[in-house]
């Protein structure tokens, strides 16, 4: 249940998928890290589930971390692309459940990104997200894609 506004929704709809785009990146572009930023609030965490345990990561820091891996070609490619969300919220505050696929240097993902976002100065910011990739002994189930 949502007690959001149409408008709302679709704004926050709309912030994943733009995050998604802005990391990305191949021979031929670089991700966009302005546009990463603008999807965040200044002090978002990001929390990585890859290990299985929860490591925050703060934004800056985040960011660091993809460029290293890009820069030192531990990944060559990334592309990331929403499969469907789930948005719940009241007033100021929202949830958004992200199901995405990732392609990085040409092998396909799932996963699920579970954000929480406020409303600061008119716009809908992530403040935190964490996400976890699909595992073959943990498929998505139908409902989350």
């Amino acid at each position: 249940m949502s007690l959001l506004s149409e408008s709302d929704l679709a704004e926050i709809g709309a912030v994943l998928p733009r995050l998604y785009a802005a990391v990305g990146w191949s021979a031929e572009r670089a991700p966009d890290w302005d546009a990463f930023r603008r999807c965040c609030h200044r002090q978002a965490m990001l929390v990585p589930m890859g290990s299985g345990a929860a490591t925050p990561v703060p934004l800056d820091d985040f960011i660091a971390a993809m460029e290293e891996q890009r820069g030192c070609g531990a990944v060559r490619s990334l592309d990331e692309a929403e499969l469907g969300h789930r948005v719940e919220g009241y007033g100021n505050l929202a949830s958004v459940r992200s199901s995405f696929v990732a392609t990085i240097d040409g092998v396909e993902r799932r996963g699920v990104t579970f954000a929480h976002l406020v409303r600061e100065e008119g716009r809908w910011l992530i403040l935190a997200a964490a996400w976890e990739n699909e595992r073959e002994e943990a498929p998505l189930p139908g409902g989350l894609i």
